[in-house]
This record gives structure tokens, C-alpha cells and sequence, in this order.
């Protein structure tokens, strides 16, 4: 009747149907623990989401999200979006996701775009919960969020890196949404236009994306061969559903990208897209740094440079469960194919190939996750694309390495558990000195590195650490600090005037004071010289050193009051006090 009320026991009741969606879900004590685990990271990532400085490319995706918005609100009449830098060769969504949280004026807008960014982020490795679970088995997808959120380099840059935190967490999605639709002989209309959906997602991200739809021509090709083999010959009907489907996913996936991302609007989307994979592969800003103590060039970098900075800024656990990992990689499909060789006959051949091929299909979730994490990186060196910033071009590999490690983790578990203390002993010790590592760094974690490059003590001067220039904001506060408790008298009738040394970003820092400062872009003009790791412009400065900003005995930032402030003839340079 209508109006009638539902009973508890009605099939229509939408309570109930969600909780019996759920059960399963709540009853599963690795899903209960990675949902408690994450809950607990999110508060914590909000409550400090204030400490995290802005990125020189921060000030930058700042202003995108709202001329995004213009291009579609003005119905595709204002090109402004197309006037600004190089951002609008990135998708702008997630832009947009910050620019509507920060119109709430809930907090700070850079606050709210750390928040955001952190909240995307955090989503994305939530995903390896139920990839572990598919690609690996029960624990190995809790065990891969351990080892992300263990990390500093990851932890740290989920707050403020703009474009890889959303692209790493698309690829995510991404990933699993093709395991998903691969899981099946022939894969359901809803898990083809998730792997669609969010195979575009990622493509309109970045143009690495495009990857993720490599991905699943592959694991659909795995899916058909096991078709093809189960049927013992040709299973027609069922290899016609899996290409529809496979078609059908792709082109929702550009359909997806065309939508999400303005470039690929205003000419041949495939004309658009080759143009953006030219830029970043041939022509992308190049420059020389340091790794492993060595000068290298972010165009031309030698085949181990990606290997090296996993080696170096994974913490040590981490790495040790990937290289072993690794090795299950060769030793499991060899030992498969000795098996399955063993005593046959030569007239068996056949039988063996498709044997293998049979075993490989079925194991298509884990080859998926295996290609999706080395893959990237493979082709990095292979192409000799332009990277730099240590990891944060293929960050979003580290996941899916994390569920290579924890595959490793899981299948070493039934040894482990023979010494059950010490395996325990390990691990805790392991966790609680990685994650007090990144609370003595904070908000510094990203440059976190292993006791295999020295910690970072070891590591000043021999790799590039603070590229994002946190310790800029870190050194702000101080000052703000400073000058609030006991300011020279001079400030009591004009504001300071001061530098913050960011390449080619000088005079976007305003929104970096938390005071009306005045913002010097020259050093001759500063009252106060905030010099950085990797912009040491202060160096000719005539003033006093008044702070440095330290972790573990190491200078990231140096703060000089200058002699010039007070100077009538602000142009003076001379050696530092």
C-alpha cells in the first residue's frame, strides 16, 4: 500500500540490502583491520594537513581547477585554461575536486588542497586491499597498505603533489577495475564500464594513463587464452562477448579522457594526445642532480637510476620483500614449467603449451599487477623519458610494487610463522622505527631514505632530498614566529620584506605567509633570505644566519637576516656573518 511502512524483513528495504551487501565485507577480519587502519591514517592526515608547505608546483594547479571550471561553464568558450603555463597538458579533475572543497571556505585553500590531495591519495592505496586479495590472497592487500603508508617518500606526497598523488591513485583504480572485469569468462556490462570509466580516468590524468588500457587488452587476452583452453578448441561465442566487451571498455575509457580533460576538446583527440606524449617524452624541462653521489641528467639517465632510488628511499623491509617478490617471479613460472615438462614426450608438446598458458591465464591478476608495476619504470628506461624529482614521475608504481612485496610476505608466511616471536619482533621493530623516522621528519617525511643509502644523514649531498622545498614553509613559521615574539624596530612602521629561494617561483609566494609580508624576489632587496637544500641563493648574501631548519644534523633550510633591510642602498652583496 502506498505509504505503508517497510518492514525490517522487506527485500525492497534499502537498509537491509546494503547490510546484506556489506556483511561479508564487515565479517572479514583483513577488510575490518584495513578499514580501522585507514580510518585512523585519514584522521591523522587531516588533523596535521596544515604543517605541509606549498610546492612550487602547487602554485601552479592552484589556478587551474577554476579556469578548468570556466572552460566548461562558459560552454566551451573561455580558453584561459589554454594560456597558463603547461598545466593543461594534465587532466584537470581532481583541480576541479579542490577548487569546489576550497569555494566551502572551510580551512586555508592551500590547506583544503592538501586535504583533497591526501584524501585521493589515501583512496588509491585503500585499493590495494582488494587487489591484494585477487592478484595475491587473503592479507597480502593489507599487508601492501602497511608498506605504503610505512614509506615517507609516499606518505609525505600525498599531501602536495598535485598531479602524481591523483594520477597514482587513478592507475589504482584503475588496475583493479580491469582485474575485476577480467575475473570472469565473460565480464559483466557493470565491470566493463567501471574499467572503462576509470581506464579513462586515468588517461585523463595524465597521458600515462593510456597504460592502464594496455593493461586490459592484456588481461583480457589472458582471460580468452583460458577460454580457449578450457573449451579444449575454439570457443566461439564466448571469445565474440569477450572482444565486445574489451571494445566497449576502451571506448568508454576515451570517451571518459575526452570529457575530463579539456585538451583533448579543442582538436583530433588522438592528434592532442600525441602531442602532449611528445612534449613530456622529448622535449620536457632537463637538468642535472645527484644521485647515488653522482651528477646525472634527468634526459639521458643511466638504465639503473629508477632501481637505484627504489633501493634508496623504500624503507629497508619494503625492499627486501620486493626483491624476494622478484624472485618468486622467475622461480614460480620455471618451476611451473619444469613440472609441467617433466617426463613428457616431444609429441606433448602441445599439451604443455597450453597447460602453461592455462596456469598463466589463471594467474592473470597477479600479471597484471606484476606488469602495471614494472612495466612503467621498464619503459622509462627503455624510451630514455625525462624524469626527475627522484620516484614522483612513477610513483604510482609504488603500490603495485607494495603488492608484489606482499605477495612475497604471504607466501613466506608459513616459514615465518615457524619462528613466530621473532618474525613479530621483526616486523614491529620494523614499523615502529619507520613510522617514528617520518614523525621525527614531519612534515618532512618524503625525504626519508634507508640505512642502504645511509638515512638521511648519509644521504645529504649525495641525492636530491627536499625537491618540493618543504622546509621553506617550515622555516616561514619560525620566522612568523620570531618576528611576532621580538621584531626589529624597522617592522613597526613597514612590513619585511623577504625571499624565499624556489626557482622560477620567487614571486608566488605570497601564499605561503601567514602574514602581510612583502615578497622580495632579488637578495638585495630582502630583509630576510630563506636559502633551501636545493636553492642556495643565499650564499652571497651579507647578513647573519638566524635559524636553520635541521633533520638528523642536516641544513634544509637557512633563514639569513640581511644587512641590506635596513640599508639605503639595498644593492650591497658581501659574505655571510
Amino acid at each position: 500500500m502506498p505509504g505503508a511502512a517497510v518492514e525490517l524483513g522487506d527485500a525492497r528495504a534499502p537498509a537491509p540490502r546494503l547490510i546484506r551487501y556489506l556483511a561479508p565485507i564487515l565479517a572479514d577480519a583483513e577488510f575490518r583491520a584495513a578499514t580501522v587502519l585507514v580510518a585512523v591514517v585519514l584522521v591523522v592526515g587531516l588533523a596535521s594537513a596544515s604543517d605541509y608547505g606549498i610546492t612550487p608546483d602547487e602554485f601552479l594547479f592552484n589556478d587551474y581547477g577554476p579556469k578548468a571550471v570556466a572552460w566548461y561553464a562558459s560552454g566551451f568558450s573561455d580558453r584561459s585554461v589554454f594560456d597558463f603555463y603547461d598545466v593543461y597538458l594534465y587532466g584537470p579533475w581532481c583541480q576541479i575536486l579542490v577548487f569546489f572543497a576550497q569555494s566551502l571556505h572551510v580551512a586555508d585553500p592551500f590547506v583544503t588542497r592538501h586535504a583533497v590531495t591526501f584524501v585521493v591519495g589515501l583512496g588509491g592505496i585503500a585499493a590495494l586491499v582488494p587487489i591484494g586479495r585477487r592478484a595475491a590472497s587473503r592479507w597480502a592487500g593489507l599487508a601492501a597498505v602497511v608498506l605504503c603508508l610505512t614509506t615517507g617518500n609516499l606518505y609525505g606526497q600525498l599531501f602536495f603533489t598535485p598531479n602524481d598523488v591523483p594520477f597514482m591513485a587513478a592507475m589504482t583504480w584503475a588496475t583493479l577495475a580491469v582485474i575485476v572485469m577480467t575475473s570472469r569468462t565473460i565480464p559483466t556490462w557493470p565491470a566493463t564500464v567501471a574499467a572503462g570509466v576509470f581506464t579513462g580516468l586515468a588517461i585523463a590524468t595524465r597521458f600515462g594513463g593510456v597504460l592502464s588500457q594496455a593493461y586490459l587488452v592484456g588481461a583480457m587476452a589472458l582471460r580468452a587464452i583460458e577460454a580457449i583452453c578450457r573449451a579444449d578448441g575454439f570457443a566461439g561465442k564466448s571469445l565474440v562477448a569477450i572482444g565486445i566487451r574489451t571494445l566497449a571498455a576502451l571506448v568508454l575509457g576515451w570517451l571518459t579522457a575526452i570529457a575530463l580533460w579539456p585538451w583533448l576538446q579543442i582538436g583530433n583527440p588522438f592528434l592532442q594526445f600525441k602531442a602532449v606524449y611528445d612534449y613530456f617524452i622529448i622535449s620536457y624541462v632537463q637538468f642535472n642532480f645527484m644521485a647515488w653521489g653522482e651528477s646525472v641528467f634527468s634526459g639521458a639517465l643511466p638504465w639503473h637510476y629508477i632501481p637505484g632510488q627504489l633501493a634508496a628511499r623504500l624503507p629497508e623491509g619494503f625492499v627486501a620483500l620486493l626483491v624476494i617478490g622478484l624472485a618468486f617471479l622467475v622461480y614460480v613460472p620455471a618451476r611451473s614449467l619444469y613440472e609441467l615438462t617433466r617426463g613428457k614426450k616431444r609429441d606433448d608438446a602441445g599439451a604443455v603449451i597450453r597447460s602453461l598458458l592455462a596456469e598463466l591465464a589463471q594467474s592473470r591478476a597477479l600479471l597484471v599487477v606484476v606488469v602495471a608495476a614494472l612495466g612503467p619504470p621498464i619503459f622509462v628506461v627503455a624510451r630514455g623519458s625525462v624524469v626527475f624529482d627522484a620516484l614522483r614521475h612513477v610513483l604510482f608504481v609504488i603500490p603495485l610494487l607494495a603488492v608484489i612485496a606482499a605477495w612475497a610476505l604471504v607466501k613466506l608466511a608459513p616459514l615465518l610463522l615457524r619462528f613466530r616471536a621473532v618474525a613479530i619482533s621483526a616486523a614491529a621493530l620494523h614499523v615502529v622505527t619507520t613510522v617514528g623516522t617520518m614523525a621525527y621528519l614531519h612534515p618532512l617525511e618524503y625525504i626519508a631514505m634507508n640505512g642502504f643509502a645511509g638515512g638521511v644523514a648519509g644521504a645529504y649531498g649525495r641525492f636530491d632530498l627536499d625537491y618540493w622545498s618543504e622546509a621553506a614553509t617550515v622555516a616561514i613559521r619560525r620566522l612568523e614566529r620570531r618576528l611576532a615574539h621580538d621584531g626589529p624596530p624597522r617592522f613597526a612602521t613597514r612590513e619585511p620584506r623577504v625571499l624565499v629561494c624556489i626557482g622560477w617561483r620567487e614571486p608566488m609566494v605570497g601564499p605561503m605567509f601567514w602574514q602581510p609580508w612583502t615578497i622580495a624576489t632579488e637578495p638585495g632587496g630582502a630583509d630576510f633570505v630563506i636559502e633551501l637544500e636545493r636553492w642556495p641563493c643565499g650564499k652571497n648574501v651579507r647578513g647573519t644566519v638566524i635559524d636553520r631548519v635541521e633533520r638528523f644534523g642536516r641544513t634544509f633550510a637557512t633563514t639569513i637576516e640581511t644587512e641590506t633591510g635596513a640599508d639605503p642602498h639595498p644593492g650591497a652583496t658581501g659574505g655571510r656573518k
